[in-house]
């Protein structure tokens, strides 16, 4: 017999083909863990932001000091609820008796550092006026509690009731922040443009107007590294 014919028993055994180690159905990924999913999704966000920073700032010097950026903090607001345009201050009306309540629960507040009371458009129109609470007071004479997410805003002055000046100042403040560089806009169902008036009664008087500050929900930009 030829030797190149003959095979060993060990040489046999190396010739064998390995067979691939069935995974269990517990570990398929359609049944993968919870636990597991979670690890990943960890990674990835890990991953996603090692490669990318805060995009540089454009803001030229001349127009550092028109809007200024602020930070809210989430909490609870005592709300009006959405009213349209149509009723929104009528006698009686969701604004009205909104405002009824703020001006008489305002007033047992020790700090008398900045207005805690805002209004905005909800997203399907209309008005809605809100006002931050530590905690939910008892006597909400019905109101509506909504949750604040608060967050970063570009805020400008503007004259309350002054259309013409409010669409002016709505639209510089949007223009820095889109040339700025480092901020993008963040308005979203829930994140909306709001204003408030700073001035207190007596200074109206004085001035023959109202100031009223406007708001523009902005988040940091990113960029890829």
């Amino acid at each position: 017999m030829n030797m190149s014919d003959t095979t060993s028993e060990s040489e046999a055994e190396i010739l064998i083909p390995i067979q691939p180690k069935k995974t269990p159905e517990s570990y398929s990924p359609k049944n993968k863990p919870e636990i597991l999913s979670m690890m990943e999704q960890s990674v990835k966000e890990a991953t996603k932001q090692a490669v990318t920073k805060s995009a540089a700032s454009t803001i030229p010097q001349n127009r550092q000091n028109t809007v200024r950026i602020i930070e809210l903090p989430a909490c609870k607001m005592v709300s009006s609820g959405s009213a349209n345009g149509e009723d929104a201050f009528a006698p009686g009306g969701k604004m009205e008796r909104f405002n009824e309540w703020f001006t008489k629960y305002d007033k047992r507040r020790a700090d008398r550092f900045y207005p805690r009371d805002f209004m905005w458009s909800p997203t399907g129109g209309g008005f809605e006026w809100g006002y931050a609470v530590d905690e939910v007071p008892d006597d909400i004479d019905g109101l509506d509690v909504i949750d604040f997410p608060g967050g970063l805003f570009a805020v400008a002055i503007s004259v309350d009731a002054d259309g013409a000046n409010h669409d002016r100042v709505y639209n510089s403040i949007l223009e820095w922040v889109m040339e700025s560089g480092c901020f993008e806009l963040d308005e979203n169902d829930t994140r909306r443009s709001l204003g408030n008036i700073t001035s207190p009664q007596y200074i109206k008087e004085v001035m023959g107007y109202h100031q009223m500050d406007l708001y523009f929900p902005i988040r940091i930009k990113e960029e890829r590294i």
